[in-house]
C-alpha cells in the first residue's frame, strides 16, 4: 500500500511546556493564506474528492508533493487504501469547484464529478482536471500520522500545468494573486 507508514515520536507536550489553546490556533491559522485544492482518490471504482488548504510540494528530487487529510474522514480511509491521488490546485475562477468538494455547493449537489471537465488517464489512474493551475497524481510514497490528520506524501507520476492564477483561501475568503508589481 505505502512504501513506509510513520507514527510521530510524541503527540504530547511535556509537562512544563504549555500549548496554546485550539481556539486560538484556528483564530491565528484563519490568517495564514492557502493554496484551494481538491484531492482525488478511486477505490474500487469509486471516485471521490474533497476540497483542502493543506498542499505543499515537499521535493523537487525525486519529485513529491503532500496533503493533510483529516483522519475521520472517509477520504483518509479510501486514499490509504487506494495507494493513489491526484492533486489540482485550482485556479483563481475555480471557487464553485472548491465548493462542491467542499460539501457546500451553491448550486446543484456536493461531490459532483461533473461540475468541472477530467481528463482521463486510462485504468488504473487518477484523472486529471482541466482549468487547473496544477494537475498531479501521485503513488503514495508515506502517510504521517500527525494529530488529526494524516499527512500523505505522494511520489508525482503525471503533471499538468496551466498558466493560471491560483485560487487562494484566508480568512474564509477566496481571494488570488495580484498582477500588479
Amino acid at each position: 500500500m505505502t512504501k513506509q507508514d510513520q507514527s510521530p515520536t510524541s503527540s504530547t507536550l511535556p509537562n512544563d511546556v504549555v500549548g496554546v489553546r485550539r481556539e486560538d490556533f484556528l483564530l491565528a491559522m484563519k490568517q495564514a493564506a492557502s493554496l484551494v485544492s481538491v484531492i482525488t482518490t478511486t477505490v474500487t471504482d469509486r471516485r471521490m474528492a474533497l476540497t483542502v488548504g493543506s498542499f505543499l510540494s515537499v521535493s523537487a528530487d525525486p519529485p513529491l508533493m503532500s496533503v493533510c487529510v483529516n483522519k475521520k474522514s472517509r477520504m483518509c480511509k479510501a486514499m490509504k487504501s487506494s495507494g493513489k491521488f491526484g492533486v489540482h490546485v485550482l485556479a483563481d475562477n475555480q471557487s464553485e469547484v472548491a465548493d462542491v468538494f467542499a460539501g457546500r455547493p451553491q448550486t446543484g449537489d456536493a461531490y459532483d464529478f461533473s461540475c468541472v471537465e477530467w481528463l482521463d488517464q486510462g485504468a488504473g489512474r487518477e484523472s486529471l482536471m482541466d482549468g487547473a493551475s496544477i494537475s498531479a497524481e501521485c503513488e503514495t510514497e508515506s502517510i504521517i500520522d500527525a494529530g488529526s490528520h494524516c499527512i500523505f506524501i505522494g511520489a508525482v507520476t503525471n503533471i499538468k500545468t496551466e498558466e493560471k492564477r491560483p485560487l487562494l483561501y484566508w480568512n474564509r475568503l477566496y481571494g488570488f494573486p495580484s498582477s500588479d508589481l
